[in-house]
């Protein structure tokens, strides 16, 4: 009887595990390119505003996650052996964009039987709690450009939950994860 109650006190410790880990992955990324394009050159790159390659009109943004993501950027990059230049020098040219969607998901639970108030009518299946949760995605775009042509050549996305009550230090390793993960889809493999 002490091996079952010791092993029921578990449950809850293992269910809370299971939820902070699968709250804690990152996104998944998407990405497509341009597969006629050579990326075996590119050793260097420049961050630049969506504005200098495309005709665009680049959303206002908050500066200080424009300053996150370009420095998470700049460092997952340098990581992986690219060498930041000025935008003259450089083989591939980096753009990004962040965009907010505030979105509705709607969850209905079966709760089992219900019962109805008169004494002929017995339980019947079907009742229903419905659960409503409305929140922001944002979606990071990350764009590499060929400097000559200013022609979009690979694109990395990811969508990710945004929450209001990150502190700012979660929010910096959010950004930092991010953009590792985009970055580590780049280049394309053959």
């Amino acid at each position: 009887m002490r091996l079952i109650t010791g092993s029921l006190r578990l449950v809850p410790l293992v269910l809370l595990a299971l939820l902070a880990s699968a709250c804690s992955t990152t996104p998944g990324v998407q990405t497509d390119y341009n597969s006629a394009y050579d990326f075996s050159g590119a050793r260097s790159f420049a961050i630049v505003e969506p504005s200098t390659v495309s005709n665009s009109l680049s959303m206002a943004s908050n500066d200080i996650l424009h300053n996150r993501i370009a420095s998470a950027i700049g460092a997952a990059l340098t990581a992986r052996g690219f060498q930041l230049v000025e935008p003259a020098q450089a083989d591939m040219l980096v753009s990004f964009l962040v965009t907010t969607e505030n979105k509705t998901e709607i969850h209905e639970y079966n709760t089992g039987f219900a019962y109805q108030s008169c004494w002929r009518c017995g339980p019947w299946m079907g009742a229903s709690t419905i659960d409503v949760d409305q929140y922001t995605e944002g979606t990071l775009f990350v764009d590499f450009i060929d400097p000559k042509s200013k022609q979009l050549q690979w694109r990395g996305t990811v969508s990710k939950r945004l929450s209001k009550s990150r502190t700012m230090e979660e929010r910096k390793q959010m950004v930092d994860e991010i953009v590792t993960s985009v970055i580590a889809k780049f280049p394309p493999g053959p």
